[in-house]
């Protein structure tokens, strides 16, 4: 048997294995540490036997639920390493709080727990993560690889083939594809295999080859299509082996949830989830934040009103009406920064740009820094606006640009923000381009799909390194 086809059937058994052994080897290490420190004369049932019984305990069970056991063949190794940190990091700190429960803290090596803490890290990543590189390694030479058969339009095609070449660390290799025809003429690239055929000929294809996997995108025309989406479904359940579907129409902000209506099967594609105990928690924390920002922050913000109304005439405080959560329309403040004031469903209204005639020199100043923004913590407190969300748009840009992006309006699924994954990424500023702006609400998108409490305190982290970005003006 070859080292794939060994990797192959018993891929499910070593992750089987490295579950039971990871704690086993975690509490021995501690043991063994502890032995050596202290000249291996440790008594039966010492109390260091019992902390090593202790970190196999709360290892199997924290670990076992920190998704590093799963296949991380067609995900990040970036994010299988952060869980690895973050696991061992807490199944550390719930074993101190035991020991400072059970007041036995005083009654262990320093050492000892420095010693079993470094080599935990060190035997998680080198078996995880230096383990899944290395076959990482060993897909891109060829190895441990999967065949698959595709089809689909001949444009989803060479989109899906493409996607293989560019990432041949999953270990995917395209053995044939078929053509679901259409009249409409598709010009391959030339690195683009030649189809074998239509579902017929795939028919008789795989009544003489057995590839891993097949998948297929359903693209209907009405002037040349020759099989029903059920036609389809029935030929590839009428296969032995496993089957994906890639829609052609999907969105990278879209989440992709199964959930039952009845015994009917439906897709949330846009669904975010209701409010629940996160949700709640993130809320508390928009509250006692702005609160204490404002608290904070109440001397800077009477020098920058007194500086506005010092410097130019015009109120302090610049109000426009912006789209907030699930569509509705909240009055956005901001210190004023311009020499004019603007409403925001103004048909016609401009982006500021960089050298903007109607920005006030203190404005570009307050704006360069992002000061202006400061008295939407007040939005914030009143509950229009979180601290982290997608960064709420003048209604006529809204209305500009809901036409023309695909998914624009599903951005207010949550609370308007004063930073967002966006503005941390380097989509602050104008969006003087379509594509610009596409990018920036593939990014708010990405983050109502990923959002966790975690993700916020990212971002927040992040903010204060974008603070003084050139994309500010």
């Amino acid at each position: 048997m070859t080292f794939t086809g060994f990797l192959r059937l018993y891929s499910k058994d070593f992750t089987r294995i490295q579950r039971w052994l990871d704690p086993l080897v975690l509490g021995a290490s501690y043991l063994l540490f502890a032995e050596i420190d202290q000249g291996f004369g440790l008594p039966l049932l010492s109390l260091d036997q019992l902390a090593a019984l202790s970190i196999v305990a709360v290892s199997a069970l924290w670990l076992g639920q920190a998704n590093i056991y799963q296949s991380y063949r067609q995900q990040s190794l970036w994010l299988l390493l952060r869980r690895l940190v973050v696991s061992w990091s807490t199944v550390l700190m719930l074993l101190l709080l035991l020991a400072f429960f059970t007041k036995t803290s005083e009654q262990f090596s320093r050492l000892t727990v420095v010693h079993a803490a470094l080599f935990g890290y060190g035997w998680l990543l080198l078996c995880h993560f230096g383990g899944r590189n290395l076959l990482r390694h060993y897909r891109i030479k060829g190895g441990n690889s999967r065949t698959v058969v595709y089809w689909g339009p001949a444009a989803t095609a060479s989109t899906f083939y493409q996607q293989l070449l560019n990432q041949p660390q999953l270990g995917l290799r395209l053995v044939a594809w078929f053509e679901s025809r259409s009249l409409e003429p598709t010009v391959l690239p030339q690195w683009m295999p030649p189809s074998s055929g239509g579902l017929s000929e795939m028919r008789h294809w795989l009544e003489s080859n057995s590839p891993d996997q097949i998948y297929f995108s359903y693209a209907p025309d009405r002037r040349s299509s020759h099989f029903s989406m059920a036609e389809v479904i029935r030929f590839f359940g009428d296969t032995c082996l496993p089957v994906y579907y890639v829609p052609h129409w999907a969105e990278e902000g879209m989440r992709f949830d199964v959930e039952r209506l009845g015994n009917q099967l439906v897709v949330g594609l846009w669904a975010f989830p209701e409010a629940n105990l996160e949700r709640q928690v993130k809320r508390v924390m928009d509250v006692l934040g702005s609160l204490l920002l404002l608290l904070i922050l109440s001397p800077l913000l009477l020098l920058i009103a007194a500086l506005i109304t010092l410097t130019s005439p015009g109120p302090v405080l610049f109000s426009q009406e912006r789209y907030g959560f699930r569509g509705q329309r909240f009055r956005i403040l901001k210190f004023r920064s311009m020499s004019v004031l603007e409403a925001g469903d103004q048909q016609g209204l401009v982006q500021a740009c960089r050298h903007d005639p109607r920005v006030t020199p203190l404005g570009r100043v307050l704006r360069r820094c992002s000061l202006d923004e400061l008295p939407q913590l007040i939005n914030v407190l009143k509950g229009e606006m979180s601290l982290v969300g997608p960064r709420p748009h003048a209604v006529d840009h809204n209305e500009l640009y809901r036409g023309q992006i695909t998914a624009f309006m599903q951005r207010h699924q949550f609370k308007p923000g004063m930073t967002g994954l966006a503005q941390v990424e380097g989509w602050r500023g104008e969006t003087s381009t379509l594509q610009m702006m596409s990018c920036r609400i593939a990014a708010d998108l990405r983050y109502q799909r990923d959002w966790s409490l975690r993700l916020d305190f990212k971002i927040l982290l992040r903010t204060f390194f974008a603070l003084f970005s050139t994309n500010a003006f």
